[in-house]
């Protein structure tokens, strides 16, 4: 049997966790910026896999400034609209939530092709 040390967090730490609520990640920037990370990854894999964009907008900014430049460009402007809108973090985080888990189901979609 193998024994795994308890994790000590100091107290203001663990008392922080326990307290944080699920509104506090919504309207988190750091769950912005992870989610935007995270759509940009799963795009472009997507993009290398034969994929191709269905929002019309980065559609033709990917026209403009290739794959990775349209989708990269289309992330700055997401950031510089939504942390001027603060008010609506929740609402882009479920959105980009959402966004990502529909991208994920394409690369199992598109990995099932493939095989």
């Amino acid at each position: 049997m193998i024994l795994y040390p308890r994790l000590q967090l100091p107290l203001s730490t663990s008392k922080a966790l326990n307290e944080m609520k699920i509104a506090d990640v919504l309207t988190s920037r750091l769950s912005f910026i992870v989610l935007q990370v995270l759509d940009l990854t799963t795009t472009l894999i997507a993009f290398h896999y034969g994929a191709f964009e269905v929002n019309p907008l980065v559609g033709r900014l990917t026209n403009i400034f290739g794959p990775a430049g349209g989708v990269l460009f289309s992330k700055v402007i997401a950031v510089l609209i939504v942390f001027r809108v603060r008010k609506l973090m929740w609402v882009a985080n479920l959105f980009y939530l959402g966004v990502v888990c529909w991208n994920i189901i394409v690369l199992l979609g598109l990995s099932h092709v493939i095989r």
